[in-house]
């Protein structure tokens, strides 16, 4: 199961087309609403806008959106509330987002600040693996390594060289998301690199990044995540390297496999 963070602004209506593939694959896909920075931001008072984006940023929220995921994963997960919990192989928990909402994926996967002296962390070790789309900085933070170094579950970290944010008050260009990747502590990691795009464009939003090109970075997401699950959880990489042989028109960096340990292929069976 893969339990998607949508990101600042969003909902869990904003990304469907990943929830539809990922299903008719077999692979559940919950996906969660952050009631305090999500698309109700938007409504108000323009001038109050950036008051509002600042409150949703902040370190509270950033906890609370971390124990979000805990919450839905606990619902899920509760022979009280349904059977779906049976249908669920809690050895292979996945969690995934964009933007806002790949820093709360790597909150989850083991992303900490220290805070008046005090390390702060909210890791939840049944997630497995984190999918990252769109990673923006860790605001306020000056030492990605002393955040990042502790993630060490097995990642995939996509984006595009025209993925900018651009936010009233707030401005990140893609050299930010290749950050991310590279000071991630796992070294059981990949990077996709689609050329052209648009931040938006892993979101529903149509057109964003370009006509022909939106619709096919989402399908080109969507397949990818799959084929990173099949090596992480199964030892495979020909699904990751014949994505990267389809994909390759649309790509600027195409993901390289890493290692699988043996005992890993060995504990959890072939992902399908």
């Amino acid at each position: 199961m893969i339990v998607f963070s949508h990101g600042l602004g969003g909902s869990r209506f904003g990304y469907s087309y990943l929830g539809r593939h990922w299903s008719a694959h077999g692979v559940a896909s919950l996906h969660v609403q952050h009631a305090a920075s999500d698309r109700e931001i938007w409504r108000g008072n323009l001038i109050e806008l950036v008051d509002r984006l600042d409150v949703a940023t902040q370190e509270e929220e950033a906890v609370a959106r971390a124990e979000d995921l805990r919450f839905a994963l606990d619902r899920m997960s509760d022979p009280t509330v349904g059977a779906f919990h049976t249908l669920i192989d809690r050895r292979r928990i996945v969690a995934a987002g964009h933007s806002y909402g790949a820093n709360t994926t790597l909150v989850v996967t083991g992303a900490k600040v220290v805070r008046e002296g005090r390390t702060v962390e909210h890791r939840d070790d049944r997630f497995k693996a984190g999918i990252v789309i769109s990673a923006p900085p860790f605001y306020g933070e000056t030492d990605l390594g002393a955040v990042l170094g502790a993630v060490n579950v097995p990642t995939l970290h996509v984006t595009a060289t025209e993925d900018v944010i651009r936010l009233p008050g707030r401005y990140s260009p893609v050299q930010d998301r290749l950050d991310v990747y590279g000071y991630v502590g796992s070294q059981q990691k990949m990077l996709a690199v689609f050329q052209g795009g648009s931040h938006s464009v892993f979101t529903d939003r149509a057109y964003t990044g370009g006509v022909d090109l939106n619709p096919q970075v989402k399908r080109a997401t969507a397949e990818a995540a799959l084929a990173f699950l099949d090596l992480a959880f199964g030892g495979d990489a020909r699904p990751i390297s014949a994505w990267s042989a389809k994909w390759s028109p649309i790509l600027a960096l195409a993901p390289t496999p890493f290692p699988v340990r043996p005992a890993d292929r060995a504990r959890i069976r072939r992902f399908t």
